[in-house]
């Protein structure tokens, strides 16, 4: 599992028929620090996040299958969790 900041969502006018009703967010991955360690990336939100939140995610679409009991989706990330905070022991980082 990865961390990251939600910084948006996806807004689709069409897409495939198995993302349908699937909330997509722009997540920005970020180590425990909070540093920004790639590039934004789209995943699907089961919880839904608001933007600003802490999550933990994962970048797996096999995964998120047989988590949600789907055959196949076109998904390669999705958000598993949401973070309340991160404890470090010099510095504390809120969702």
């Amino acid at each position: 599992m990865r961390l990251a900041k939600v910084i948006g969502n996806a807004v689709s006018v069409s897409k495939h028929e198995k993302l349908e009703g699937i909330k997509l967010q722009i997540i920005k991955p970020i180590d425990p620090e909070g540093k920004k360690i790639s590039k934004p990336i789209i995943v699907a939100d089961y919880l839904n996040s608001a933007a600003g939140s802490l999550v933990y995610w994962i970048e797996d679409g096999v995964t998120i299958c047989k988590w949600m009991g789907i055959k196949s989706i076109p998904l390669r990330g999705s958000i598993l969790g949401q973070i309340d905070r991160i404890d470090l022991k010099d510095k504390t980082i809120k969702g």
